[in-house]
């Protein structure tokens, strides 16, 4: 539109108390944003969130993480400060029609991020803005066990701020941005899986405001328009046993992408754990005669199917341990599946997912020479996944077909994984001044 100029905004949360601290523990764990109606088009990828993360080592919020005090106190060094961040939700302000909705949003970001950033972004910007580390050990000393608060910026990556160069008619879509936020045994973790001092460690946030950037002036919007953006859409779903299928009814008509992570159950929401871990499917327990206690549930096949018959591939994925039960290395056709499901080949530039955090050699116990914790690049970065649409356009139908993951590995009964499911697709929105608005997926 022409005659536009761009303005820049600064909104502060509807529902900060007067101490100006949202926590999860203590209250207020959910932070609102509304950005009304007005003459202005609001670009959807400048969305940013500030503010400062406090940890706090005790229930009175009066000591800082030490030695000491909480010497195992960790935390995600891959995720930073989005490991803060349980669900966001994009809803017209007014009528609360949902535009897209990504619970897990911490799972959702532990695949994301290290797809799309290097280990330079991790020691660099990232670092700066979203207090992320690629080494465990600078993330503890600078934020976790910080004297002071840790000042951050972040955008909100999800489906309609990264997938659109559309310009939304606040006019038209007022918008009211919702993050719930995690709790304080998913944002911490122990060093060696003892509790018994970090177990009233708490986080807070403080100085939380919304940025963004909008066009104002130029020509009036017309009273009935759509637009198209990309959403994220997140199921879940648990693995027990050798031959593991997860099914969805997905009821979306243009899927682009679909990606899993897997975690075991166990792990989440436990301070002994961490809960954010996206590492190949294992045994979490003693296992079978107490020798499997953090071994690899070895993926041997997985295949992605639509009503029940594989779909895009005809055939099934076979990994490297399918073939040599003996190789350490990763599966290089998962990992590369796994990729194009996040960003088409083409558009790949960096990463951080590599044969060093995502191959074999590593276990979901304690043990200091081999456990996840001790991972390098990052930490561990498996997962799997399809491309349906590398052209980013119409994608495929499964509004009434139903979609299927199907795995065989060495899971053993009584060790549920959970496995987080994330299906990329396109969603319209359409304004009308007799209907409102409308979402069609």
């Amino acid at each position: 539109m022409s005659g536009r100029q761009k303005k820049y905004l600064s909104i502060l949360p509807n529902n900060v108390p007067a101490s100006g601290r949202i926590s999860y523990s203590r209250g207020n764990p959910v932070i609102t944003v509304t950005l009304g109606r007005q003459d202005a088009m609001l670009d959807l990828s400048s969305l940013r969130l500030s503010g400062e993360l406090n940890v706090w080592a005790d229930a009175a919020a009066t000591l800082h993480p030490t030695d000491a005090i909480a010497g195992e106190l960790r935390g995600s060094h891959k995720l930073g400060i989005f490991s803060a961040i349980d669900s966001i939700v994009f809803r017209h302000a007014e009528d609360k029609s949902v535009i897209e909705s990504i619970r897990h949003y911490g799972r959702f970001m532990a695949s994301l991020l290290p797809v799309m950033s290097s280990l330079s972004d991790c020691d660099t910007h990232l670092s700066e803005t979203a207090l992320i580390s690629g080494n465990y050990q600078s993330y503890r000393d600078t934020v976790i066990r910080n004297t002071g608060s840790s000042p951050f910026c972040i955008p909100i990556p999800s489906g309609v701020t990264l997938g659109s160069e559309s310009k939304l008619p606040l006019s038209k879509i007022p918008i009211e941005l919702e993050i719930h936020l995690a709790s304080d045994s998913q944002f911490f973790y122990s060093s060696d899986g003892d509790t018994a001092t970090i177990a009233n460690a708490f986080y807070e946030l403080s100085n939380l405001e919304v940025s963004c950037e909008v066009e104002v002036g130029g020509d009036k919007v017309a009273d009935s328009g759509a637009l198209t953006f990309n959403s994220i859409t997140s199921y879940f779903s648990t693995l027990e046993t050798t031959n593991s299928i997860i099914n969805f009814n997905l009821g979306l008509s243009k899927v682009l992408a679909a990606f899993v992570n897997f975690v075991p159950s166990s792990f989440v929401n436990n301070l002994g754990q961490d809960g954010y871990l996206t590492y190949m499917p294992s045994v979490a327990s003693s296992g079978v005669g107490g020798v499997d206690g953090g071994k690899t549930a070895n993926l041997e096949t997985i295949s992605f199917l639509r009503n029940g018959e594989r779909f895009p591939s005809a055939f099934e994925v076979r990994s490297v341990y399918d073939t040599n039960n003996e190789t350490p290395v990763v599966d290089s056709q998962v990992i590369k599946g796994f990729l194009g499901s996040i960003i088409p080949e083409h558009g790949h530039k960096r990463t951080t997912v590599g044969p060093q955090n995502t191959n074999r050699n590593y276990q979901v116990s304690q043990s200091a020479t081999s456990g996840y914790r001790y991972m390098p690049d990052s930490g561990a970065a498996y997962g799997c996944g399809v491309l349906y649409d590398m052209l980013d356009s119409e994608g495929v139908s499964f509004l009434n077909s139903q979609f299927s993951i199907q795995m065989t590995n060495e899971l053993v009964d009584g060790n549920p994984i959970s496995a987080y499911l994330f299906i990329k697709s396109k969603v319209v929105v359409a304004w009308s001044s007799t209907m409102g608005i409308q979402v069609v997926s």
